[in-house]
């Protein structure tokens, strides 16, 4: 599915809408690639060595989907969008110094590690994607298809590993093993699997007349209230 969608992105060039969203799936896609050439290669020594490094490397890029989500949320007012992204880096450079940073000093071994770094980036991502949907209801925004399939195949995944690791924390450790073969693909494909229904066709993002009408407020006093929001914080960013 990945792949397919790679493809249609650049087919129907979907790219130019959804850059670091599409920067992220061709990454995932040709390291998935990669991966399974190693392990045919060698599947005893350097697979799971790959393997991990892919894993961590992957949970960081990860948040290059939720950018892009923060970018289309503020699409329309170029100042606002802006503090949007400085607001989800800020985020992620806060709770990575906070609190995934010391899950990997305070462990002890590196399968405890792992574990509490991959629940922390998980959480992370699950506060980012809260706090962009808030901000999109504040403004009383429509996510239009594109957008709200993003967010939900997101949430899924995101949902689904939070629930796994912490399950695997707090209980037997033996029940993990049982399960994360099945879960943890089970939460990429149904996350993929939503990004290519909702990306199969670019929909135009809604006005913000369109905004307005649906949350039945008046549309010039939204486009004001946003416009004016917009030009103050362009006055106080240049300043």
């Amino acid at each position: 599915m990945a792949g397919t969608l790679v493809l249609r992105g650049a087919t129907k060039k979907s790219v130019q809408f959804f850059p670091l969203f599409y920067s992220y799936i061709t990454y995932a896609f040709f390291a998935a690639l990669v991966m399974y050439a190693i392990y045919w290669f060698d599947p005893v020594v350097l697979y799971p060595r790959a393997f991990w490094f892919n894993y961590l490397l992957n949970a960081l890029a990860e948040f290059a989907v939720l950018v892009e989500i923060s970018d289309h949320i503020f699409k329309p007012f170029a100042m606002i969008r802006n503090l949007g992204r400085a607001l989800t880096l800020l985020i992620t450079a806060g709770f990575g110094l906070f609190y995934i940073l010391p899950t990997i000093l305070d462990s002890h071994g590196r399968s405890m590690a792992l574990s509490g770094f991959s629940l922390r980036t998980f959480v992370t991502k699950a506060v980012i994607l809260f706090v962009l949907f808030l901000a999109a209801r504040h403004y009383g925004m429509q996510l239009g298809k594109n957008l709200a399939g993003l967010m939900l195949g997101f949430s899924i995944y995101v949902a689904i590993n939070i629930a796994m690791l912490a399950s695997a924390r707090a209980f037997d450790p033996m029940l993990y093993r049982q399960i994360a073969w099945v879960l943890s693909p089970l939460a990429s494909v149904l996350c993929v699997l939503a990004w290519t229904v909702s990306l199969w066709e670019v929909s135009p993002a809604p006005s913000v007349q369109a905004i307005s009408t649906a949350t039945r407020r008046g549309s010039d006093a939204l486009a004001v209230e946003l416009s004016r929001f917009d030009s103050e914080l362009s006055k106080i960013l240049h300043k």
